[in-house]
């Protein structure tokens, strides 16, 4: 329950900041062989500014700001329904070893997310929505709380639950 939990928290954040990281990840899966490093090994890279190893909130907030102004394509310091869903729906590309979820259940579950990160319900989700759950993402994911993520606290697909349908 507790990492099905983080992964929830781990996903609306990323959901958040996921847009400009899109061609980048799959580039990334593209290239990537079986016997590589870990798939979030270089996502997490991206995030440790410092390459000290860790993600501090500082970093975290850093690249979740940076994501947002990316995804933004009106610049109007908010993420509209189909800005949001643009930058979502690309997803990532096909590979043999991943179960292919349905693409409307993937566009569903968006919309919730969208919905309910709108915490003024003025159909744009704004940095200032989106940071309190960007902080409890990472406070759940910060398992060690000393303030910062190793690549040990980053979820792993294979801890990932099946949400049944």
């Amino acid at each position: 329950m507790a990492c099905r939990y983080r992964s929830a928290l781990f996903g609306a954040s990323l959901l958040a900041t996921a847009p400009a990281l899109m061609p980048q990840a799959q580039a990334q899966a593209q290239t990537q062989t079986a016997p590589g490093p870990a798939p979030g090994r270089a996502f997490f890279e991206q995030w440790d500014r410092n390459h000290d190893g860790r993600i501090t909130w500082e970093e975290a907030w850093e690249g979740i700001q940076r994501r947002f102004v990316e995804a933004d394509s009106n610049r109007d310091g908010g993420l509209g329904l189909n800005e949001w869903l643009a930058a979502q729906l690309p997803g990532r590309p096909p590979r043999s070893d991943r179960v292919q979820a349905d693409p409307q259940r993937q566009r569903d579950r968006r919309m919730a997310m969208f919905r309910a990160i709108d915490a003024n319900r003025d159909d744009q989700v704004t940095l200032t929505e989106i940071r309190p759950v960007a902080e409890s993402w990472f406070r759940a994911l910060d398992a060690n709380g000393d303030g910062a993520l190793s690549l040990d606290e980053m979820p792993r697909a294979s801890q990932r639950q099946p949400t049944p349908r």
